[in-house]
């Protein structure tokens, strides 16, 4: 029994615009969307052009669209009729590769880390332990970006989500010096305040565990 599937392709050295590509593989058991990536690649076309990683929903880099909406590859199941799609909203390298490099070097001007400085004199403490908890479930895939309807990044007046959720937890860091709730504000934070439209796709709750604390709810 074999299932059919549509992929979106696009390569910028010869394609105008992306184009729906339809394919047939073999179904089999609980078979991934990566799996079946995999089996077109090494069986069918060697030039479909897609990211994966750790193949265990650790690293983030297999993120595409399924029916329109993020899915991790490596842990979302292949059905019959199914699109897959670059994530939304992103600059596409080839097929389902967006540019990652390029979001990430945006944002460095955000100081989303921790400036050095001496080490500590007593042991800290991360403040709401069980909330910073859930913010360290970002696999930094994008996803919640590529819902954004906003879609402001890199010079507009609303940075996206997984600023947000960074910048979240950097508030609960006890080594953070900066105000992390100003910067957001900053960055467009009040736009996103009622706007709900924003997912994850490893279950972080953005607008009450990343948004609500910045804003100070």
């Amino acid at each position: 029994m074999n299932i059919r599937i549509s992929i979106k392709r696009f390569n910028p050295e010869t394609d105008a615009q992306p184009q729906w590509a339809e394919y047939e593989v073999p179904a089999r058991e609980r078979m991934t969307v990566l799996e079946t990536l995999m089996y077109l690649y090494e069986n069918t076309d060697p030039t479909l052009a897609f990211r994966f990683g750790c193949r265990f929903h650790k690293c983030g880099l297999c993120a595409v669209e399924v029916n329109g909406r993020p899915r991790m590859a490596c842990f979302t199941e292949v059905r019959d009729g199914m699109r897959i799609g670059p994530l939304g909203r992103m600059p596409v390298l080839r097929d389902l590769v967006i540019d990652r490099a390029g979001f990430f070097k945006g944002l460095r001007e955000l100081e989303l880390f921790i400036p050095e400085q001496k080490e500590l004199s007593e042991p800290a403490l991360i403040r709401q332990a069980e909330a910073h908890a859930k913010l360290l479930l970002c696999l930094e895939c994008l996803s919640c970006n590529a819902t954004c309807p906003e879609d402001g990044f890199l010079g507009k007046s609303l940075a996206g989500p997984y600023a947000f959720v960074k910048l979240a937890q950097l508030h609960f860091d006890p080594r953070n010096r900066i105000d992390r709730q100003g910067q957001a504000r900053d960055l467009g934070l009040d736009k996103c305040l009622k706007c709900r439209k924003c997912y994850c796709v490893n279950g972080i709750d953005i607008q009450r565990q990343a948004i609500g604390v910045l804003a100070g709810d």
